[in-house]
C-alpha cells in the first residue's frame, strides 16, 4: 500500500471503519423478514459497496448525504420506496459516524442557537 495514494485518496483506518459500519446499516427487512443493509442496498443498485461507502465516507458530510439519499430514493423493498430517503441516508451515515446535521458539523450554532432562544424567553422544550 503507497502511503501516498491512501493520503490522497482520503483514506485512513477511520474511513474504513466507518465505511464498514455504513455497509452494516439496516434500511429494512424483505418479503421474508430478511434484513436489507447498506451493502445489498448499494449491491442491488449496481454499485462497489465497499468502494461506495468509502466515497462516501471521504466526501464532505452534506454532499454524503445528497448522494446517499439519491441512491436510497431509487431503491425498492419488495417493491416497496424508502418513506423518507433523506432520513434514511442521514440516520445510515449518522450510523457510520458521520456527522450529517448542522448542529453537529457546527457545534458552536447550537449554542449561538441556544443563546438567542433564552434572551427570547423560549422555553427549553420548544427548543
Amino acid at each position: 500500500m503507497n502511503p501516498l495514494i491512501t493520503a490522497t485518496a482520503g483514506w485512513s483506518a477511520a474511513v474504513e471503519e466507518r465505511a464498514k459500519r455504513l455497509l452494516r446499516y439496516q434500511v429494512g427487512t424483505d418479503g421474508h423478514g430478511s434484513p436489507v443493509t447498506v451493502q445489498t442496498m448499494l449491491a442491488r443498485c449496481g454499485y462497489d459497496p465497499v468502494a461506495s461507502a468509502r466515497f462516501l465516507m471521504t466526501i464532505p458530510p452534506l454532499t454524503a448525504v445528497r448522494e446517499l439519499t439519491k441512491t436510497v430514493a431509487r431503491f425498492r423493498i419488495d417493491g416497496e420506496p424508502s418513506p423518507d430517503p433523506a432520513a434514511t441516508a442521514r440516520a445510515a451515515l449518522s450510523f457510520a459516524g458521520r456527522a450529517v446535521a448542522v448542529h453537529e458539523l457546527h457545534p458552536e450554532r447550537r449554542f449561538v442557537a441556544g443563546v438567542v432562544a433564552y434572551l427570547l424567553g423560549i422555553p427549553r422544550s420548544t427548543r
